[in-house]
């Protein structure tokens, strides 16, 4: 499942054109990845198709249900959902950590607001899927109300999703029918990473998706398909095409034991939380009561035999047995860390990037994209704009609504420049106007917009990796599995690290924190253990 409304349909429609492409060649026809079998380990370590094809089956609660009495003081930089997560399971079982945060706020990359008095915008994070089980363990948790967004698509009578390209509208059967030939490509390569993955895989990493385009432009009909492509890696992964590896693409249209795998069905729903994602990191903070300290930025972090030392930019200095590090690595690269790091790891922390990402969002009186020409979820193809989607379908109660234009790549990092960004949602609104009419009138002239790409605590949206990256460094990457021999985690001593850019299965989601915060306490709680 892709990490916005769009990326669900693209799959959807590269799977149609597969089966299409099988059907032809009079191949087996495609098996729903719960069937897959998932027992090679070469596929789980592939963070790309684990994501997507929710290849875990490692419990998603806490491991050790039994209090033990802890031996040791921990310590955990970053208040995001990893850090908060690994608090919370910490103290089921009697071990209270400290949280420290460098922001005034919780939440990390998880942070609501509101606008045009009280309609709730996520400037993060936004959506939690069907298969990510520690987020929705944590929604039940703290009875937070999830609002599915696909139930309430299907009970209006408009297109779900918008295609405009070159000024033209795209229909779904039509975009299935121009993607067929990469679509016979993709599976094609899929088959080969699935036959021989240590050869095949590192190939294929070290081509960018922009060289995969190219190299078989021959399969790709028309300019929108190419376009649509380049955009799916501005949103999917918030860099140009020439950044991310192929890999990112391939395992789109995964192949496990020989067996051509959909990822998705048409019944995979997407939900957003009722109040905004913000509220599971405060419902976790206000669990750990006098745990979490704000304002506390770490500068530099050293190690003499098993303690750890900690500074912080405002001169306090404090020691921990054991630290759980849960910030992205940008952040982590203005930290002065005097501790002996393998060297692969040090180099995936010094070159780990996150992919740039923002969210332009505009009020309007009322939801006019909810029209014949229009769509309920999501539409693609605006110049300037990677995609857009209804940023408050979850309060269907108001006539009023706020549109997200989401920016991805270059557009996102340009946003910084921009003088007036009220002034850019205009421009965005009237270019949707030529497609969906309505949207000038109806625009308000309320706007917000992220700057994640410019806040030195994250440098970034969410994790890609460039080519090269996803074979280089698959040995850090948390892997969560009930069979032992397919588990990894990812530390160094009693120094642990966590965070979405470190989990195998749900890398670029709330999930993939939540998960390896779970799973770093999990680690902190066996070590502790057998000390």
């Amino acid at each position: 499942m892709g990490r916005t409304p769009l990326i669900r349909r693209l799959i959807l429609a590269l799977q149609n054109a597969r089966y299409e492409y099988l059907k032809e060649q009079h191949l087996p026809l495609p098996i729903p990845k719960e069937l897959a079998n998932t027992s090679r380990r070469r596929f789980i370590k592939t963070s790309t198709l684990a994501s997507l094809l929710g290849l875990t089956g490692g419990l998603t609660t806490n491991a050790f249900a039994v209090p033990i009495t802890p031996r040791a003081n921990v310590v955990i930089i970053g208040a995001g959902l990893a850090g908060l997560n690994a608090a919370y399971q910490l103290k089921q079982v009697g071990i209270i950590a400290d949280v420290y945060e460098a922001r005034n706020r919780v939440g990390g990359r998880t942070f609501s607001k509101q606008i045009q008095n009280g309609l709730t915008v996520d400037i993060g994070a936004e959506l939690i899927n069907t298969d990510h089980a520690d987020m929705l363990d944590l929604v039940a948790d703290f009875d937070i109300k999830l609002f599915n967004k696909l139930e309430d698509a299907d009970s209006l009578p408009y297109p779900k999703e918008a295609f405009y390209f070159n000024g033209i509208s795209r229909t779904e059967a039509e975009l299935a029918d121009d993607l067929r030939a990469i679509a016979a490509q993709i599976a094609i390569d899929s088959a080969l990473l699935d036959e021989d993955w240590d050869t095949n895989a590192p190939f294929f990493d070290q081509l960018s998706v922009a060289d995969y385009l190219e190299l078989h432009a021959d399969k790709i009909p028309k300019l929108y398909i190419k376009q649509l492509l380049h955009s799916m890696i501005h949103t999917e992964y918030g860099v140009e095409a020439s950044a991310s590896s192929a890999l990112q693409l391939i395992t789109i249209l995964p192949v496990v034991n020989g067996q051509h795998v959909d990822l998705l069905s048409y019944s995979d729903e997407a939900f957003a939380v009722i109040g905004g994602s913000q509220q599971i990191a405060h419902a976790l903070a206000n669990t750990l009561d006098k745990q979490v300290h704000l304002n506390k930025r770490l500068t530099a972090i050293s190690q003499a035999d098993a303690s750890y030392t900690l500074s912080f930019a405002d001169g306090s200095v404090i020691n921990a047995d054991y630290v759980i590090i849960a910030i992205p690595f940008p952040a982590l690269n203005t930290v002065t860390v005097n501790v002996k790091l393998p060297t692969r790891l040090k180099q995936f922390i010094a070159q780990g990037k996150l992919g740039s990402n923002e969210k332009v969002i505009a009020g309007f009186s009322n939801r006019f994209w909810r029209q014949d020409s229009g769509f309920t979820l999501a539409a693609w193809g605006i110049k300037g704009v990677s995609e857009i989607w209804d940023e408050t379908q979850r309060q269907p109660e108001r006539n009023d609504a706020a549109l997200n234009f989401f920016l991805g790549g270059k557009q996102a990092r340009e946003l910084a420049s921009v003088a007036n960004v009220d002034a850019l949602a205009q421009q965005f609104t009237e270019r949707l106007n030529t497609f969906t009419p309505g949207a000038n009138t109806a625009f308000t002239g309320h706007v917000v917009h992220s700057s994640w790409t410019q806040s030195p605590y994250t440098q970034g949206g969410y994790a890609n990796f460039k080519p090269g990256q996803l074979t280089r460094f698959s040995d850090y990457f948390w892997i969560d599995s009930n069979n032992p021999d397919e588990q990894q985690q990812v530390n160094v001593g009693h120094l642990i690290f966590a965070g979405e850019h470190l989990s195998d299965a749900f890398y670029g989601f709330m999930n993939g924190a939540a998960e390896t915060g779970r799973l770093a306490a999990n680690l902190v709680i066996t070590q502790m253990a057998s000390s």
